[in-house]
């Protein structure tokens, strides 16, 4: 009678304790994956900003690069100027803008800043975490260096003064004191119109160094946005 009842009290426990274990498992895995689905949830979206993001700023670099290539166009037409060739009908003024206009890099980080607030280990796909790690501590900030701090291409504090004063005495304006056009032949020394000639040769060759990192960091966005769309529709 004594064993039977000690069997019972056994069998008691024991169907306590999985009854118990049981309930705390389940527990566990549904906190679980209620977590995973969150965190799921979580990286759908902030990958889906980095996407907008990355969309974005593509259209901005390929505005920055109408821009230097503009620029570009303008050094062929001060080169004209300078060898006393026909010019096109152009406003001379706006010629002289796209000379030395500078250009910021904008770049929207809001989705990466997210992500880095809540972890890079949100992304669970090891290459597509290192690919968007490397658009935004390397790609941009190489981008933003070249186009806002490098030295070289800071083309209105380098060459404004100089080139101005090299046109002082050549420009030609209306009544309204808006300027219309610029004397030609120029009325330059041999060694100004060597220093201006050689002024365009630097500002076209930092234009085509920046507009072919610009197109290398839109190639390396456009392969990143494929991966995050990849990751996206395999949800």
């Amino acid at each position: 009678m004594e064993k039977t009842s000690k069997k019972r009290k056994f069998t008691n426990y024991a169907f306590e304790f999985i009854t118990v274990f049981t309930g705390i498992t389940v527990a566990f895995l549904l906190n679980t994956w209620s977590e995973n689905r969150k965190d799921s949830h979580t990286e759908a979206k902030i990958l889906t900003e980095i996407r907008n993001g990355l969309v974005s700023d593509t259209l901005d670099m390929r505005g920055n690069i109408s821009g230097h290539q503009r620029g570009i166009e303008a050094c062929q037409y001060f080169r004209d100027l300078i060898n006393n060739k026909e010019l096109p009908d152009v406003d001379p003024n706006e010629q002289y803008i796209l000379l030395l206009r500078d250009f910021i890099s904008i770049q929207n980080k809001s989705g990466y800043e997210s992500l880095k607030s809540k972890g890079l280990e949100l992304i669970s796909d090891d290459s597509l975490r290192l690919a968007i790690i490397d658009m935004y501590d390397f790609n941009y900030q190489v981008l933003e260096k070249i186009e806002e701090e490098y030295q070289e291409n800071q083309f209105f504090k380098n060459y404004f003064f100089s080139i101005n004063d090299l046109l002082a005495t050549n420009l030609v304006y209306d009544e309204q004191r808006r300027l219309i056009q610029f004397l030609q032949p120029l009325k330059l020394t041999k060694k100004e119109s060597n220093a201006f000639l050689m002024y365009l040769v630097k500002i076209e060759f930092n234009r085509e160094f920046i507009i072919n990192y610009y197109e290398t960091v839109i190639h390396d966005a456009a392969d990143l946005i494929d991966m995050i769309d990849e990751e996206l529709e395999g949800r």
